[in-house]
């Protein structure tokens, strides 16, 4: 069923109260559909792209919220959405499972018919449980749409039991083995390592330790917080702590921080959105066991899904993570254009 669109170019669509309402509907919310990422994201890469915040009704309510945006990138007209592919690990309309195939639909006609230019709409991250990427697909095809649809990488979650005996005795024998032994190794040299989250008033001292230690990794991950994202993870602690949507962890031995994680707690989830450790101790895995301590936490907090996020670090398997492929769907606007090279 087509759904009635409305399109908004400007960034008051960020404080439309629908969205919030939308998401207090939906059970499988995710903290990338939130307005407040949405809006942190655009502020601060806004740049030379051009915003389009779609709006779907069914009978003047509304099902659905597609924030999308357009750039330049080699002489091409590209369509994404909102978050980008660097740092919203989950991205794609925000909707009710019930709701993806009337909106996939929608989606579709409205690339047709629109008067906003395109030559291609580039959208990636879309989890395959939440099954949207495929009816996008499906539904560009009727429609005449050359498409190309793969999966770009994976994302591990862990549901969560009710107690911590139970996680371990969830876990295959070596992998069990193995986390016991890290966690025993790193207690026997600093026995009074505690993990401790930041409060509104440590907020700022705890912020700069998270990025200078960061900072201080090996390889891509040391030279991944520039500057300006490290403004921008500045900025979502700031508005996401007064929420309670911020968790900010520091593994520590009297004020020496030996390895750092920067989450969210939302709707009993909690996502591990980053993490960095003290090189120097690497064979003490104190990264390894510091999360271990984040999940026994989150199962006494009563959460129901421990989120490793986007990548294909081992680490998040030995814990148990369960892996979810994501997609990448790309849709192209006119005759030969399947074969385009989107980067």
């Amino acid at each position: 069923m087509k759904l009635d669109v409305g399109l908004d170019c400007t960034e008051r669509c960020f404080d439309l109260p629908e969205w919030r309402a939308l998401l207090e509907r939906d059970p499988d919310r995710q903290i990338f559909a939130t307005p407040e990422w949405n809006r942190l994201w655009w502020e601060e890469f806004k740049g030379d792209k051009d915003l389009f915040l779609l709006t779907m009704r069914r009978e003047g309510e509304v099902a659905a919220i597609v924030p999308l945006y357009r750039k330049i990138e080699d002489d091409q007209r590209v369509l994404h959405f909102v978050g980008g592919i660097d740092l919203s690990d989950y991205l794609g309309p925000i909707c009710s499972l019930d709701d993806r195939e009337d909106v996939a639909d929608t989606l579709a006609s409205w690339l047709i018919e629109t008067d906003v230019e395109w030559d291609v709409f580039d959208a990636h991250n879309m989890p395959v449980p939440f099954g949207f990427a495929e009816f996008l697909v499906d539904r560009a095809d009727r429609r005449g749409l050359d498409f190309k649809l793969e999966q770009e990488e994976t994302a591990a979650l862990l549901p969560l039991p009710e107690s911590w005996d139970e996680y371990l005795a969830g876990l295959h024998a070596k992998e069990r083995h193995e986390l016991k032994r890290k966690r025993k190794n790193l207690a026997r040299d600093f026995p009074d390592a505690r993990v401790r989250t930041a409060t509104e008033e440590s907020l700022e001292r705890d912020l700069k330790a998270f990025v200078e230690m960061h900072r201080g990794a090996e390889g891509l991950k040391g030279h991944f917080m520039r500057p300006e994202i490290a403004t921008f993870f500045e900025r979502i602690a700031h508005v996401f702590m007064p929420l309670g949507w911020l968790k900010l962890d520091l593994f520590e031995i009297g004020e020496r921080a030996l390895a750092s994680t920067f989450s969210f707690a939302y709707n009993d989830n909690l996502y591990l959105y980053n993490s960095a450790y003290e090189p120097d101790l690497a064979r003490l895995s104190p990264g390894f066991v510091h999360v271990s301590e984040l999940v026994r936490m989150s199962i006494d907090e009563g959460l129901k899904i421990f989120d490793f996020m986007r990548g294909p670090e081992r680490y998040k398997y030995q814990l148990g993570g369960q892996a979810v492929p994501l997609n990448n769907v790309k849709l192209f606007r006119g005759e030969g254009k399947a074969d385009a090279d989107i980067r």
